[in-house]
């Protein structure tokens, strides 16, 4: 039994949050717990006629040894051919989230755990499910497992990095790919579809491309937006490698930027180096925002800027969380998205977004040399 995780942080957040058993169904934490195994079929759509896939891995705090999967018909075969801890593995009678349900809370009525303090992911479990285990197990208490998951994964392992760090360079070369041969007149949906088809070239899984082609700030993909000589254009966008997301913000240009583009750019770029300064291990999360904030209040065109930054990993926004008030300590090995932008109505939305790791001195840019302009020629 060799798990993937910190085993030792895991309970101790356990035992801070006063719970005994953690019941993880959501993909994003089956996966982390498991390291990286999910059910083939439902890695991207869960759902069935009147029903979904759902599993469930429950740790006991009593003993790591003592953790069980709970899946659909078939899946036990699934997993011990992927050699995924843990060994124990039981199947439901049938397929669907109410049978997944019911064998869980037949297992832990047999493993005396039907009366404990149990944390389920409350935001992501379906009702239907919610009410089986709330009916069937009155003498236990539900409470959520998400704040405890999140910081289980807010500073990642060696491997992590490495995952997110390719997944980051390979969207920033999609996104060059799109960007230096744009042509006049193309439609943002276009755009769209080309940045999911160079993602596929490089084995990323495409979650979305948010396109803004300026003097305005709509970003949806418009078959009635298009790109024109003289305008810049931003690909805001997104994708997973091994279930681990990527997302990065890259500026292009048809044709010469004008003096006013290129100083807002430059603004991303100062805002950018001014927030570097702040991102090391120890300061308190929110030391980072007021610092993009004070920067802005200074600078020339600092009234069109604004500086977003979170976590990222498995889902898009996660642990630290980012804002004035946050106390939190960033931790070497944190992941953050550090967003640039300014928006000018003669100009248009300015952007650039950067996945930065805090390492032991500082931190590091994922995929470093975008802040640039991508050009094309009209």
């Amino acid at each position: 039994m060799n798990p993937p995780f910190d085993a030792d942080r895991l309970l101790a957040l356990m035992e801070e949050a006063e719970v005994e058993l953690l019941l993880a169904s959501t993909r994003h934490n089956v996966r982390y717990l498991t390291g990286g195994y999910y059910y083939p079929l439902y890695m991207w759509d869960a759902h069935g006629r009147r029903t979904q896939y759902l599993s469930f891995l429950a740790v006991p705090r009593g003993g790591l040894g003592d953790s069980f999967f709970v899946g659909r018909p078939g899946e036990r075969e699934v997993m011990q051919e992927a050699e995924v801890w843990p060994g124990q593995c039981y199947e439901s009678d049938g397929i669907g989230s109410l049978y997944t349900a019911a064998r869980t809370v037949e297992l832990l009525e047999q493993k005396d755990l039907d009366a404990v303090r149990i944390a389920v992911e409350l935001p992501s479990l379906p009702a239907d499910v919610f009410t089986v285990l709330r009916d069937r197990l009155p003498h236990a208490q539900f409470v959520d497992a998400v704040p405890m998951m999140d910081g289980l994964r807010a500073v990642k392992r060696p491997d992590e990095i490495r995952r997110i760090r390719e997944g980051a360079e390979k969207n920033q070369e999609a996104l060059a790919a799109v960007l230096t041969s744009g042509r006049a007149g193309a439609t943002t949906v276009e755009i769209r579809d080309r940045v999911a088809r160079e993602f596929g070239r490089r084995g990323l899984h495409f979650l979305y491309a948010l396109v803004c082609a300026g003097p305005n700030f709509f970003r949806a993909p418009s078959e009635k937006r298009t790109w024109r000589p003289d305008h810049p254009l931003h690909i805001d966008a997104g994708g997973m490698l091994d279930g681990y997301i990527a997302e990065l913000c890259r500026m292009g240009f048809l044709g010469k930027p004008s003096g006013l583009a290129d100083r807002l750019l430059q603004g991303c770029r100062d805002l950018e180096e001014a927030v570097l300064d702040t991102l090391r291990p120890g300061v308190e999360a929110g030391t980072v925002q007021r610092t993009a904030d004070a920067f802005l209040a200074g600078y020339p065109l600092g009234e069109y800027g604004k500086f977003i930054a979170h976590g990222i990993g498995l889902v898009h926004h996660e642990d630290p969380v980012v804002d004035e008030h946050s106390r939190d300590p960033l931790q070497e090995g944190m992941v953050l998205s550090i967003e640039m932008e300014f928006r000018h109505t003669d100009v248009g939305h300015v952007k650039i977004e950067e996945m930065v790791v805090i390492t032991r001195d500082g931190s590091e840019l994922l995929a470093a040399g975008g802040g640039d302009w991508f050009l094309s020629m009209p």
